[in-house]
């Protein structure tokens, strides 16, 4: 005769009924979360960098000097220190090198 104990097919799943409830209602209340709370705080982002923009464009127009070549603290800065545009001196003096401080604990 066939001495193999019966396999409840539940006991295949690695989670009781219980335990799988408790995950369920869970997973119910995230969803549950108030999707406007998202939708507002993107709204609020969308509207600080719109008014950005539009200050800098404002501040831009109303410039008396637009482009940086023309600005007289950079041609003294060329003539003094910097030699040429684009040269070696000046991509010394003027570059900077980005440091990722994302994973840097505070």
């Amino acid at each position: 005769m066939n001495n193999k104990p019966y396999l409840f097919a539940e006991s295949r799943f690695l989670l009781s009924r219980r335990k799988f409830i408790a995950l369920g209602g869970a997973f119910v209340a995230a969803l549950a979360l108030p999707v406007g709370w998202f939708s507002q705080k993107l709204m609020q982002r969308n509207d600080y960098i719109k008014a950005r923009s539009k200050g800098l464009y404002r501040d831009d127009a109303t410039a008396m000097l637009r482009v940086s070549h023309a600005n007289p603290a950079v041609e003294k800065y060329y003539r003094d220190f910097g030699g040429e545009p684009l040269g070696h001196v000046s991509h010394e003096l003027l570059h900077t090198h980005f440091i990722d401080r994302t994973r840097l604990k505070s």
